[in-house]
């Protein structure tokens, strides 16, 4: 019943119709007198959500005369040609595993994969339509798990086509200790080749800890918390310490001491606002508001004309976050150039409220654990995604297929993990795998990006 209830769960959340289009422009619309937003929905012959997606403030405000919005202008997708990203790195000299293995490969080669999710699907009530919709309306625990598990199913899909065995093993964690004490004794964990999951931290190391999987790797695949990285753990994920030390010496060596620098840094964060201040010793601290914003007196006063001004904000407080981002783009002129740094964005900058446009004005820039590797291109991954569910996969499903694909090649080609540290850095669709031993035992990836936002995109900044 189990199984069955997780098929059913699988087929609600990717049983929604998507538009077969991406945004490829944009164009600068100035509101005229009496104009709607159907009205102009109706002009350009695009759906008015398309326009609230690149101006979300619409939703909460008229269209003023005058006004400027953003009409994006689509592309269809069949446009975009599928691009083999691994046949383009191997001809960087790249070797990937995929190469590897084909030359290590065996005969019935064959894998036993467990993978442990919190898909709570036993307390869903599938008669109540209503009720599965909103538990699928907005991002959380259920549907990263179902996201990540849909990525997982396609890259066992591409293992298989090399004509290796995949045993996999499906247990439902209900983010529960208990369970997962109670999964750790099935036969099938015991027999694994490899475990992904479980995704939440306490529950990945009450796993990880007990004596009787030690030799089994496994997978720690979607948080940047620290966690203990045991012999046979690994983490998929680079750490925020990495994360946040990568930017640090970016910031050192590419903001000039000299320019009128502003620190804004809540007080979960001090301790990163003091090596802040270590580098930056000229720089103005801002200390944000009991209810988590800034005074706009106060930032308008500390910004200036005569030189460019660089703010480092530290912070996963949203309401801060949202108002200084209003805030230093209200700020910016033609004689005032306003830059937006952290160094660790959290999932806070990813809420539709915070304009992605606002962001593209400030440069905001941070290190990253994935980006889109080649924006011109759809991966075939990507191309068979779109083929099965009409729309492009989601960074939770990308992340499932990135990781699950890196990790199992790695088991094939050596059980002993720790040997694959040799190989080069892997790239995959959105993730860079790059491992490296832990002091206790662990492989941990030390890959990342320093992405920098222009415009509407993102683009990669190489140092």
């Amino acid at each position: 019943m189990k199984k069955f209830n997780l098929c059913i769960l699988f087929i609600l959340i990717n049983q929604v119709i998507f538009s077969q289009n991406i945004v490829s422009d944009t164009i600068s619309h100035s509101v005229e007198r009496k104009e709607t937003l159907f009205s102009i929905s109706q002009k350009y012959d695009i759906d008015i959500n398309d326009i609230l997606e690149l101006n979300p403030e619409l939703r909460d405000s008229r269209l003023r005369r005058r006004s400027i919005i953003l009409i994006p202008v689509f592309t269809s997708i069949q446009e975009i040609q599928p691009i083999k990203l691994d046949s383009l790195r191997l001809s960087n000299s790249i070797l990937t595993l995929d190469s590897i293995y084909l030359k290590k490969r065996k005969k019935n080669d064959q894998l036993n994969v467990s993978v442990l999710l919190p898909f709570r699907s036993a307390l869903i009530n599938y008669d109540s339509i209503k009720e599965v919709e909103s538990l699928f309306e907005d991002r959380n625990l259920y549907t990263i798990a179902l996201d990540f598990y849909s990525g997982f199913l396609f890259a066992i899909e591409d293992l298989k086509k090399l004509n290796i065995s995949v045993n996999v093993n499906v247990f439902d964690t209900e983010n529960s200790r208990n369970k997962i004490l109670q999964i750790s004794n099935n036969e099938n964990i015991t027999n694994s080749d490899v475990i992904i999951g479980p995704i939440i931290p306490r529950n990945f190391e009450t796993f990880s800890n007990l004596e009787f999987l030690k030799s089994i790797p496994k997978v720690f695949p979607l948080s940047t918390i620290p966690i203990n990285i045991l012999k046979g753990v690994v983490q998929t994920v680079t750490p925020r310490k990495l994360l946040r030390e990568r930017m640090l010496k970016y910031l050192d060596e590419n903001i000039n001491k000299e320019e009128n620098i502003v620190i804004i840094a809540d007080s979960l964060n001090q301790e990163i606002e003091s090596r802040l201040i270590n580098i930056f010793p000229n720089s103005i601290k801002i200390k944000p508001e009991f209810e988590g914003y800034v005074l706009p007196e106060l930032l308008d006063s500390l910004l200036v004309d005569s030189i460019p001004n660089k703010v480092i904000i530290e912070s996963e407080i949203f309401t801060l976050i949202s108002s200084v981002v209003s805030q230093l783009n209200s700020q910016i002129t033609s004689e005032r150039d306003v830059r937006l740094y952290t160094t660790y964005r959290g999932n806070q900058f990813d809420d539709p409220s915070i304009n992605i446009k606002d962001l593209g004005n400030l440069g905001f820039t941070y290190s990253s654990i994935s980006k889109k590797i080649n924006n011109d291109s759809i991966s075939n991954f990507e191309s068979n995604y779109i083929s099965s569910f009409g729309s492009f996969p989601n960074k939770d499903i990308i992340r499932g297929y990135d990781v699950t694909k890196d990790i199992l090649l790695r088991v094939l080609i050596d059980n002993n993990l720790n040997k694959t540290v040799k190989y080069d850095e892997q790239i995959y669709t959105e993730s860079k795998f790059l491992y490296k031993k832990d002091t206790l035992g662990g492989l941990y990836n030390s890959s990342m990006f320093i992405l920098k936002h222009k415009d509407y995109g993102l683009e990669e900044i190489i140092d």
